[in-house]
């Protein structure tokens, strides 16, 4: 895993993940301590989804450095895209900033 963390950061890429589930400070505190090392993006915890309900339930969103949303990758909670899909869609994105001046 530390390896596509670091592919993250050659792209200059920010990750900032959304729990979902929890309820409360505390169960999101135990759900952080479910990982054996602290990772190296933000987890936030969206108490009783009211911000997520807004949106579709698990999905990925491939935000520019403007804000602009620039991919979503709808999914279900089994079903995410891969991070190598997600690092092939930031070079894709990368590629047509350089070539249209934007980047």
């Amino acid at each position: 895993m530390q390896e596509i963390y670091d592919e993250f950061e050659k792209r200059d890429a920010v990750v900032i993940a959304i729990a979902q589930e929890d309820k409360d400070l505390k169960s999101h505190a135990r759900f952080l301590e479910h990982f054996p090392t602290k990772p190296r993006f933000e987890i936030v915890a969206d108490l009783n989804r009211k911000m997520t309900k807004r949106y579709r339930r698990v999905t990925t969103y491939i935000i520019d450095k403007q804000g602009i949303v620039r991919e979503i990758a709808p999914a279900l909670i089994h079903m995410r895209p891969t991070w190598r899909s997600v690092l092939n869609k930031l070079d894709e994105l990368q590629a047509e900033q350089s070539a249209s001046g934007e980047g």
